[in-house]
């Protein structure tokens, strides 16, 4: 942890969640672009989304026969989100152990600083972020937890996008 004491203030704290979130989120998805097999994937995602939009139409319009026939396919339909579902879970449960002990030292290091340790700034207020003190220029701090989700998600977002990992995406 003596290591790390380096990273315990502000502005360095808000690098370093930065810095591994990031390490974190491009992992995970470069395991993903190459664990899971992406254009399979995209075309599973497409016939889901077709069976769909033909199930809702069917529903809608009332026809019988229509929804009949939807409705024949819909154990198919199942098997192959099913499939999706267990190949996305594969590169999680591959990653979920290392992410937990991240996390895990992270929080330890982070909380034993004081009791809410803060490791970002925000230069504005808002009610989702409504966790630090306010500052002078009108900002709050943000907390450890807080600060990580925004990285992660700001990161692993548009990475999947780069890299293709996102099935939905046309």
């Amino acid at each position: 942890m003596a290591a790390l004491m380096p990273y315990a203030a502000i502005p360095n704290s808000t690098f370093f969640i930065l810095g591994v979130a990031s390490i974190l989120a491009i992992t995970s998805n470069l395991a993903n672009r190459f664990l899971v097999d992406v254009r399979a994937m995209k075309g599973m995602s497409a016939e889901v989304k077709a069976w769909q939009t033909e199930f809702n139409k069917a529903r809608k319009s009332g026809d019988k026969q229509l929804l009949a026939k939807v409705t024949k396919k819909q154990a198919a339909i199942m098997r192959l989100q099913s499939k999706m579902m267990w190949d996305r879970m594969k590169v999680t449960l591959t990653f979920f152990i290392p992410f937990i002990l991240v996390w895990n030292v992270l929080s330890r290091f982070y909380g034993e600083l004081s009791e809410r340790m803060f490791t970002a700034y925000s230069p504005f207020i808002a009610r989702w972020l409504l966790e630090g003190p306010p500052l002078a220029g009108g900002g709050i701090m943000i907390s450890y937890f807080t600060w990580y989700l925004i990285c992660s998600f700001a990161i692993s977002l548009p990475t999947s996008r780069l890299l293709g990992t996102y099935p939905e995406q046309e």
